[in-house]
């Protein structure tokens, strides 16, 4: 007896992992009440993502990240702690999530991205002479815990008595 022909019924393969092709801040020098929008961009819509689980935020935190367009694009917004100082930091994707097909994702980093959240300081403020006379004039020194700018002595010291 001689063979029939038959096909299968259409159906796709798909062995690729899911690529990341952007992961940014909107600012990479945070401050003091700075925050940052995040943007993570996927090749192809993704499942089982939640920002809380797959991405560890280095001295910040990450809000719940939402995609408008099926999980391909998602965002969110980076807020820095208050009070540090680094110059050194990444948001980073764990591969814990996967693509429709069920491949496993891939790890990505953000840029670097430096902060400074905490308040300058004085470190000290002294008058060189603290019994003035008439005719007499006396040295201010003011230090800083770090540089500053905008710092006018007419707009910033108040002088009971006197002029700065």
């Amino acid at each position: 007896n001689s063979g029939v022909t038959a096909t299968t019924a259409n159906y796709t393969v798909d062995t690729i992992a899911p690529a990341v092709s952007s992961f940014t801040l909107s600012d990479n020098a945070l401050q003091i009440g700075d925050s940052a929008n995040v943007t993570l961009v996927f090749s192809e819509a993704v499942t089982g993502f939640s920002s809380a689980d797959d991405i560890t935020a280095a001295n910040g935190i990450l809000s719940a990240m939402t995609s408008a367009n099926g999980g391909i694009t998602w965002t969110g917004t980076f807020t820095p702690t208050a009070a540090i100082e680094d110059i050194a930091n990444l948001l980073s994707l764990a591969d814990t999530y996967t693509d429709l097909a069920g491949n496993t994702g891939v790890t990505a980093t953000t840029a670097n991205y430096s902060m400074d959240t905490i308040t300058p300081a004085v470190s000290s403020f002294t008058l060189s002479d603290n019994a003035l006379q008439i005719g007499d004039s006396a040295t201010v020194t003011l230090v800083f815990s770090e540089a500053v700018t905008g710092f006018s002595s007419a707009d910033d010291i108040t002088a009971a008595n006197g002029q700065p």
